[in-house]
């Protein structure tokens, strides 16, 4: 007989970090191929998709991109679905806006809220010139920021941003958790890869961490051209566990 009680944390474990982990979006690409939007950034979109362990489906997860005039919002919301949602009732709502100066991405509020049940975790940030001010888990924070510093969720336009212009070097700075810290990528390859939103070349970037978590935890995306180096899968893997993210459908707007 399964035991409920052990299957209920076993799982929350695994939705924990399935969920936390979703759409770190990292690129990189050795093309020249130029971005539609003239300041390097993909086009407004809507795309769905689906996140499982192994052959069960834990949820989720829809993405938006949208501009007004110098200013962009980018959303993502990811939910539980099916014995997920009925054991862990996870919900992720992510949520990022600035302005946009010629090539320069500015954020301006970030909102990572996590909830499950009647327990949230969040992290939100206002950025103001060279610091950010906001709070973790309801401890405040400021942080004296580097040029360029971003969110967890403008990262993802910068790096398409920079891989339209064919970088060589991508590393940046990012608040996440009240501090600063530095993400660093790698190129793989390319691959091709089938999902339910059709077949992608694309790209295939490694996270690269150091120390102890190089061991532990490994998290690779394939970046698709034909979408603007936006993710068509992602896959995380920490403690044995795989992860894995497809695009379902994509809609330019």
């Amino acid at each position: 007989m399964i035991n409920i009680t052990m299957f209920r944390f076993t799982f929350n474990k695994i939705a924990k970090r399935a969920f936390t982990s979703l759409f770190l979006t990292c690129a990189l690409m050795t093309s020249s191929h130029i971005i539609a939007q003239p300041n390097g950034l993909p086009d407004a979109f809507k795309a769905d998709y689906s996140v499982a362990r192994g052959g069960l489906t834990l949820g989720n997860l829809h993405a938006s991109l949208k501009y007004s005039g110098n200013n962009y919002e980018y959303q993502k919301y990811t939910q539980a679905t099916g014995v997920a949602a009925l054991l862990t009732g996870i919900k992720i709502t992510e949520n990022t806006n600035g302005q946009l100066s010629g090539l320069q991405i500015i954020p301006k509020n970030y909102l990572f809220n996590q909830s499950r049940r009647k327990k949230s975790r969040i992290d939100k940030a206002q950025f103001n010139g060279r610091d950010a001010v906001g709070s973790y888990k309801n401890k405040p924070y400021k942080v004296n920021m580097p040029n360029g510093t971003q969110d967890r969720a403008s990262l993802e336009l910068v790096l398409a941003r920079d891989i339209g212009q064919n970088k060589s070097q991508l590393q940046y700075h990012v608040v996440e958790r009240g501090k600063i810290k530095k993400y660093n990528f790698q190129k793989m390859g390319m691959e091709q890869i089938q999902t339910p939103a059709g077949n992608f070349s694309a790209i295939k970037v490694k996270v690269i961490r150091e120390g102890k978590k190089k061991k532990k935890r490994e998290t690779v995306f394939w970046l698709a051209e034909k979408i603007d180096y936006l993710p068509v899968k992602v896959k995380h893997t920490e403690k044995g566990e795989v992860i894995t993210t497809v695009i379902k459908n994509y809609q330019k707007l």
